[in-house]
Protein backbone atom coordinates (compact mmCIF):
# COMPACT_ATOMS: atom_id res chain seq x y z
CA UNK A 1 0.00 0.00 0.00
CA UNK A 2 1.45 3.22 -0.96
CA UNK A 3 1.56 5.72 2.06
CA UNK A 4 2.26 8.97 2.56
CA UNK A 5 2.96 10.81 5.72
CA UNK A 6 1.86 14.57 7.29
CA UNK A 7 3.18 15.70 10.47
CA UNK A 8 2.30 18.70 12.93
CA UNK A 9 4.48 19.08 16.06
CA UNK A 10 3.05 21.55 18.90
CA UNK A 11 3.66 22.26 22.33
CA UNK A 12 0.45 20.32 23.47
CA UNK A 13 0.23 17.36 20.64
CA UNK A 14 1.64 15.85 17.65
CA UNK A 15 -0.71 15.20 14.60
CA UNK A 16 0.24 12.43 12.22
CA UNK A 17 -1.71 11.67 9.26
CA UNK A 18 -1.68 8.91 7.21
CA UNK A 19 -2.83 8.52 3.66
CA UNK A 20 -3.09 6.04 0.77
CA UNK A 21 -2.83 8.91 -1.74
CA UNK A 22 -1.34 11.95 -2.65
CA UNK A 23 -2.92 14.57 -1.30
CA UNK A 24 -0.67 17.68 -1.59
CA UNK A 25 0.26 17.69 2.11
CA UNK A 26 3.34 15.55 3.61
CA UNK A 27 6.11 13.34 2.53
CA UNK A 28 5.70 10.22 0.60
CA UNK A 29 6.99 6.79 2.50
CA UNK A 30 6.77 4.34 0.08
CA UNK A 31 4.83 1.00 -0.81
CA UNK A 32 4.87 -0.31 2.33
CA UNK A 33 3.32 -3.96 3.12
CA UNK A 34 1.10 -4.44 6.43
CA UNK A 35 3.54 -5.46 8.89
CA UNK A 36 5.67 -2.14 8.09
CA UNK A 37 2.56 -0.23 7.99
CA UNK A 38 1.40 -1.55 11.45
CA UNK A 39 4.95 -0.90 13.36
CA UNK A 40 4.78 2.81 11.54
CA UNK A 41 1.36 3.07 13.81
CA UNK A 42 2.42 1.77 16.78
CA UNK A 43 5.95 3.72 16.85
CA UNK A 44 3.68 6.78 16.55
CA UNK A 45 1.16 5.80 19.23
CA UNK A 46 2.09 2.66 21.55
CA UNK A 47 -1.41 1.84 22.86
CA UNK A 48 -3.35 2.22 19.42
CA UNK A 49 -5.99 -0.60 18.44
CA UNK A 50 -3.82 -1.54 15.71
CA UNK A 51 -6.30 -4.00 14.02
CA UNK A 52 -8.92 -0.78 13.63
CA UNK A 53 -6.47 2.00 13.11
CA UNK A 54 -5.17 -0.46 10.35
CA UNK A 55 -8.72 -1.04 8.95
CA UNK A 56 -9.49 2.62 9.33
CA UNK A 57 -6.61 3.49 6.82
CA UNK A 58 -7.17 1.00 4.83
CA UNK A 59 -10.59 1.43 4.43
CA UNK A 60 -10.70 5.09 4.43
CA UNK A 61 -7.42 5.76 2.76
CA UNK A 62 -6.96 8.05 5.41
CA UNK A 63 -5.78 7.95 9.36
CA UNK A 64 -5.45 11.36 11.75
CA UNK A 65 -3.37 9.93 15.27
CA UNK A 66 -3.28 12.72 17.27
CA UNK A 67 -1.10 12.07 20.40
CA UNK A 68 -0.88 14.41 23.50
CA UNK A 69 2.53 15.46 25.36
Amino acid sequence: MTIWQYKEEKESHLLVKLYTEEHGEGEFLGDLDEESIKKLILDIKPDINIDQAFGTLSYFGLLPILVFK
